[in-house]
């Protein structure tokens, strides 16, 4: 059995957006909705909230290679310099509507985020890919809630998946152009009621799918069959990163959102922060070039 810990016991909002810092050995995760940046210790236990002017949603955060950190909001993606936010491009100033979810880098350090409804209602998302000149490519369009992306060892696999869909879709990569090709399905939810959230892949080239209100996370192999399950005492998981100074410690992100308080005597560590020893090893998350 793999045993699941709480290492955090936060009641967050909507916990999201894990990344390790090897350099600090801290797991930098967010709150969407309080919204807030935090940085965790697994060393002391400490969980510090970096102090910025977030406004009311923060939708992602991955690092620059320049130092600090690039978030996705609403209004596109921005530094965080000395607390403010910076902004640097906005794909969608027409589409007030939408606003970015999850955000990773590729192999190559381009920055891939989602758009989608504030309301989860209707498919106006696009997945974007982010270039070091902030240019940006159109990958592929009528998403309502954007989630992942991850991207296999060699790049040349790309894992995305729509909330409302309840499917993982995958793009076949082209390592010498960066032509991206058609999307297909790499796997879906066995029950209807659980939904594909955030992934990550391990060094194995498995990727991992938190799946929100299936309390779980699942390991699916390269052929997009389940490996393994790992049961969460926490309806819904929204994220992972592999972390430690191994990378061997999977973190998983949670969310209290939408939770009743029935639910909550259910589950009362939701929103809270958990770790997982799975015995494999992730990659180190590229930074964003640009």
């Amino acid at each position: 059995m793999t045993t699941v810990t709480c290492v955090l016991n936060i009641r967050s909002v909507l916990g999201e957006s894990p990344m390790w810092h090897a350099g600090e050995r801290r797991l930098y995760w967010i709150d969407l909705l309080k919204p807030a940046i935090y940085r965790f210790d697994p060393a002391t236990g400490r969980n510090g909230e970096i102090k910025a002017e977030l406004g009311s949603y923060i939708g992602g955060l991955v690092f620059r290679a320049k130092g600090g950190v690039v978030i996705v909001n609403e209004t596109g993606l921005h530094t965080l310099d000395n607390g403010r936010l910076t902004p640097l491009v906005d794909p969608e100033p027409d589409k007030p509507g939408n606003w970015f979810n999850d955000a990773k880098c590729d192999r190559q350090g381009n920055l891939w985020a989602g758009t989608g409804d504030r309301d989860y209602a209707a498919p106006t998302g696009t997945l974007y890919r982010f270039r070091r000149d902030l240019g940006f490519d159109r990958i592929d369009s009528d998403f309502a809630c954007p989630n992942g992306p991850a991207f296999s060892p060699d790049g040349t696999t790309v894992y995305f998946c729509d909330g409302t869909s309840n499917t993982i879709l995958a793009y076949g990569v082209d390592a010498k152009t960066g032509r991206v090709g058609p999307r297909r399905v790499f796997a879906a939810m066995e029950d209807p009621a659980f939904v594909p959230d955030g992934m990550t892949v391990d060094s194995e080239g498995y990727l991992w799918s938190a799946q929100w209100d299936g309390w779980r996370v699942v390991r699916y192999a390269p052929d997009g069959r389940i490996d393994r399950v790992v049961k969460l005492p926490v309806p819904r998981p929204t994220a992972m990163a592999f972390g430690g100074e191994n990378l061997d410690t999977l973190y998983i992100t949670s969310a209290s959102t939408g939770l009743g308080d029935a639910d909550l005597a259910k589950a009362p560590l939701s929103g809270s922060l958990f770790a997982v020893k799975p015995g494999v090893r992730g990659l180190p998350e590229p930074s964003f070039v640009g």
